[in-house]
């Protein structure tokens, strides 16, 4: 899902991959690593490319809850706000928590559940 809506954004704002990954301060090749989906997302990262897309990591992560995370500069103040490092820290198991969407439909409970459950079963392989 993050390789798709990094794509996306890229061209909408008519970056390459190469001037993306200068602005975040990585190497071409990690940025396309990343965007192909064969690294993972950092916190760090997540939150410099959501500022330089303008977007929200939630978005890039696909965690949809209008009423809990609203980032926008005025709500900064408010202690209900999150800051986009929290968002991207989520852990698997909290997800179901949130409401999911993919391409701008929000899954049922059955398709996160089986989202999640999709996430777990990929981390426990990356981690043999």
């Amino acid at each position: 899902m993050i390789n798709y809506r990094l794509k996306d954004l890229r061209k909408e704002h008519k970056l390459s991959g190469i001037a993306l990954a200068k602005k975040l301060g990585i190497t071409p090749q990690y940025y396309y690593d990343i965007e192909k989906g064969e690294r993972r997302l950092t916190t760090e990262i997540a939150g410099k490319l959501a500022v330089i897309l303008q977007t929200t990591v939630d978005y890039l992560i696909g965690v949809s809850d209008v009423n809990n995370f609203d980032l926008s500069p005025e709500n900064k103040n408010n202690p209900d706000s999150h800051e986009e490092s929290e968002l991207a820290e989520i852990p698997i198991e909290r997800l179901n928590q949130f409401k999911l969407s993919y391409k701008g439909h929000t899954l049922s409970e059955d398709e996160a559940n089986d989202v999640i459950e999709l996430l777990e079963a990929a981390l426990k392989r990356w981690k043999r």
